[in-house]
């Protein structure tokens, strides 16, 4: 298990350093705070808190009429809890927003492959350490720089295991576009 923990934290890390690299020209850094909880009763109630760091990718499309579709690299930190009981929870990949023309309100949409410390809680098994979070939200931005937003997020295994229940979540975001 920790052969498998240090390859997929190298490969988290060497995601840190390539897409920055290619966003060179428009680099733009932000952090964000997320909460949230399961969105369906399982055998235990699920909370999860994660810290954000994302950054733009250097794909970008506008349309007349002032529609904007741009692309983000996450990464995100997190405690999944269930049981009394806290995992880490890490995952990173890419993000994709589509902004509305009258630029306050975006739909994002983001799958990443996500690792976690230990799939065991309570009578909860969600299979393995290799997960994966696919999302669907809205955001609205208070500033320039300041946005809150809600997010609709699957995490599961994709059947990598025999046991896959994946769990859904409600979660709340505040994001910060460091200037």
């Amino acid at each position: 298990m920790r052969k498998r923990a240090t390859l997929f934290f190298l490969a988290w890390v060497l995601t840190l350093c390539v897409p920055a690299a290619w966003a060179a020209e428009k680099l733009e850094f932000g952090v964000g705070v997320r909460s949230g909880f399961s969105a369906i009763k399982k055998q235990e109630t699920f909370h999860i808190h994660e810290l954000i760091a994302y950054h733009t990718l250097p794909w970008d499309w506008r349309w007349d009429g002032g529609w904007v579709l741009d692309t983000f690299w996450e990464i995100h930190f997190g405690l999944l809890s269930a049981a009394g009981e806290d995992r880490v929870l890490l995952s990173t990949g890419p993000m994709v927003t589509l902004q509305t023309p009258w630029k306050r309100l975006s739909l994002m949409a983001a799958v990443r492959p996500a690792f976690l410390e230990d799939h065991l809680f309570g009578k909860e098994n969600l299979g393995g350490e290799i997960q994966f979070t696919e999302e669907i939200g809205i955001t609205v931005a208070l500033t320039r720089y300041l946005s809150i937003g809600y997010r609709f997020q699957h995490l599961s295994n994709a059947n990598l295991y025999e046991n896959n229940p994946g769990l859904d979540f409600h979660i709340v975001e505040v994001r910060c576009l460091l200037p």
